[in-house]
């Protein structure tokens, strides 16, 4: 009778336990079926593979970039048509999705051991979703009224004391001064070198004395920049391959023609450089203020940004009217001085707008970020 008792109990327990675990196997084994079967992608994971295809394709269509500053393209129809990556409508279940990817050879004229870098961005437009990029959101907020991004000529340009463009580039801070017409950023070192520069100190025969040359590639202070560049603690190797090379503007001024005028500024250029100073026109463009109506304006430091950033320091254009003397931002005003003087010096450098947004508002205490 006991025997039987328990061989009763043992088969209550088998059913119960078949009764209780049945439905959870079930659930686990259903479970496995739709994630096995899933092969859907997220869109920031196709961005990855347009990025790892596009690597592939442009090696095997010779399109590699080898010249500084060189810029090549690939649509995502063509990484579709010639099998290196699926479609959007099989990855993602999104049949509306156009695209493209793009490398640029960066730093090449510095990188002499490797031949620079290769920077690739990414950009993915679909019915409910496109990539962010950093320019895109800067541009977020264009206005015509108050300290911000205004659009002047082809540029937008920061103007005002209370703007939103602090960039912490790879643990070092800049502000951003403008973005050209191909969304090219430029940036400037929210702090000054410590040290003050000579700008040049060459022997000049015309005048009989070391006051220096001011022809800016010839220049002490571009070898300074270069070297600045060069040096790991002030551009590490990490945010070198984010540097775009991009035409410094190095055009000689009339000492009397202090109009606020870009165009003076490039009237000369030194192609494809990694690192370069603010412009005699940044600054007054900077302000908000009526009356800065040029270059020698005091009123030019009011409502200005610039004017906690460019203290003193150099600018690469220089005087026409003699061959020793060049320009400097001081005071809220930009003004001119013997190249043998010394200043000190804001870093310029460039970057692509197209790179993927992080994080940031652009403001001091949460700047974009890029990493």
């Amino acid at each position: 009778m006991v025997d039987a008792l328990k061989k009763l109990d043992k088969k209550f327990l088998i059913i119960a336990g078949c009764i209780i675990g049945l439905p959870i196997v079930l659930i686990i084994f259903l479970a496995l079926i739709q994630s096995c079967g899933s092969s859907k992608l997220t869109y920031e994971k196709y961005e990855d593979k347009m990025i790892s295809s596009a690597e592939k394709y442009f090696k095997d269509k010779d399109m590699i970039p080898t010249e500084e500053a060189q810029l090549s393209t690939v649509k995502l129809s063509e990484l579709v048509s010639d099998g290196y990556i699926k479609s959007t409508e099989s990855s993602l279940d999104d049949e509306t999705c156009d695209g493209f990817v793009n490398v640029r050879r960066n730093g090449s004229s510095r990188e002499i051991n490797n031949g620079g870098y290769l920077s690739y961005t990414v950009s993915l437009n679909c019915k409910d979703y496109n990539t962010v990029h950093l320019v895109d959101k800067i541009k977020e907020n264009i206005t015509t009224t108050e300290s911000g991004l205004y659009q002047v000529g082809e540029d937008l340009i920061f103007k005002g004391d209370k703007v939103n463009n602090y960039v912490n580039f790879f643990g070092s801070f800049y502000r951003i001064v403008s973005i050209d017409k191909n969304n090219v950023i430029k940036l400037v070192k929210s702090e000054p070198d410590i040290a003050s520069r000579v700008w040049d100190n060459k022997y000049n025969s015309d005048v009989d004395h070391s006051y220096g040359k001011n022809i800016y590639k010839d220049s002490i202070i571009l070898e300074y920049l270069i070297s600045d560049y060069e040096n790991n603690k002030k551009v590490s190797k990490k945010a070198r391959p984010h540097i775009v090379a991009y035409n410094t503007c190095i055009g000689k001024r009339d000492m009397n023609d202090n109009s606020i005028s870009k165009e003076i500024d490039c009237s000369e250029v030194l192609e494809n450089q990694l690192v370069s100073l603010l412009n005699v026109s940044d600054f007054a463009l900077a302000s908000l203020d009526p009356d800065c109506n040029s270059t020698i304006s005091r009123s030019c430091r009011n409502y200005n940004y610039l004017s906690d950033v460019a203290v003193s320091t150099w600018t690469p254009n220089s005087v026409s009217n003699n061959s020793y003397e060049v320009f400097y931002l001081a005071d809220g005003l930009s003004t001119y001085q013997n190249a043998n003087s010394y200043n000190e010096y804001n870093m310029v450098i460039y970057i692509d707008g197209n790179e993927l947004y992080t994080s940031g508002s652009g403001s001091s205490s949460n700047p974009y970020v890029i990493e």
